[in-house]
């Protein structure tokens, strides 16, 4: 098995503030790294030292092609890392998690509140935009955004801390099965069901800053980061009712990591971020220092892990494989 992950390295200069990386999995083994910056338009400066414009963010694999994130566009890679083609998209801003629907993408564009549908090559086909529903604006009491859609928003907002602002969301996930397409607002710790119908389909404090929702492939189990928690939580998707939750600290190798790299201003030990789903029993979990972890969910057992970086500043971002 080869796995995919990128990082961000924070309070680095913008270009050296992430990398792809290639794994062998069974040999414990990286075959390639790559820088990944956001590049045309440069960023050069970015004052915001959690990460922000630093790094990777989402990854996507579709036959031989390796689909990254940046800030503001998605770069293309053959299984090799060698870069093919880079698009983007005036909307594009502060991307984190995507997912594929038929030959588009669904692109979650945090900064601005935004899940934006674009073709392969970029253009606009739809977006959805939380703060502009009726639904979550009676029940969240939300606002819309000040923003002028049809301008170049890539590089508007770099030094604007969005995040910190009233009404923000913080949608920086995008997930289907089948027909039914969902996104993860993570500050108020909500998912909402945004095709075919919009509705809020699980709400629990316990996903405030979650990230990397991942449906089972029956359709009926949502599995997330609880990033701040230090945990992965498995939800009925039907019901939104909690099904588990796997507490990382529980595992000694994991609780002997934390101890040995703790938290930092800034640098949050075993954050957790990035999630595939391997089988109907076990899954790879990104976390910081920059490491993968193979757990068995039925069992709560860490099978094992694979330490890339010792520094509590770098941490997994996107994170896919190949069998």
């Amino acid at each position: 098995m080869i796995i995919y992950f990128d990082t961000v390295k924070r309070k680095r200069p913008v270009k050296e503030g992430g990398e792809l990386v290639k794994l062998d999995w069974a040999a414990r083994k990286v075959l390639k790294t790559v820088p990944i910056f956001p590049f045309d338009p440069d960023i050069e400066d970015d004052p915001n030292p959690r990460g922000n414009s630093r790094g990777g963010k989402g990854i996507l694999i579709s036959g031989n092609e390796l689909f990254v994130g940046t800030y503001h566009s998605i770069l293309v890679f053959d299984l090799d890392l060698n870069l093919k083609r880079k698009f983007s998209n005036n909307l594009f801003v502060n991307i984190h998690e995507m997912c594929f629907a038929d030959e588009n993408i669904w692109v979650s564009s945090t900064a601005i509140d935004c899940a934006v549908l674009v073709a392969p090559d970029g253009q606009t086909v739809k977006s959805w935009w939380p703060r502009e529903e009726t639904l979550l604006q009676e029940k969240y009491g939300l606002s819309p955004m000040d923003i002028d859609k049809t301008v170049d928003n890539r590089l508007l907002h770099i030094h604007a801390e969005l995040s910190t602002k009233a009404h923000h969301t913080h949608l920086n996930s995008v997930v289907k099965s089948g027909p039914n397409t969902y996104v993860l607002l993570n500050k108020p710790g909500i998912v909402v069901q945004v095709e075919p119908v919009v509705k809020v389909v699980l709400e629990d404090p316990a996903i405030r800053g979650a990230h990397s929702p991942k449906i089972s492939a029956a359709g009926d189990r949502l599995l997330l980061c609880s990033s701040i928690r230090k945990c992965i939580v498995v939800y009925d998707l039907e019901n939104g009712k909690p099904v588990k939750q796997i507490a990382l600290l529980d595992f000694p190798g994991i609780a002997k990591l934390y101890n040995a790299h703790p938290d930092q201003p800034f640098n949050q030990s075993i954050f957790v971020r990035g999630l595939e789903i391997l089988d109907d029993q076990r899954i790879l979990v990104g976390i910081s220092p920059a490491a993968i972890l193979e757990i068995d969910i039925q069992q709560n057992r860490l099978l094992d892990f694979f330490q890339y970086s010792p520094e509590v500043g770098d941490a997994v971002h996107g994170l896919a494989h190949k069998m």
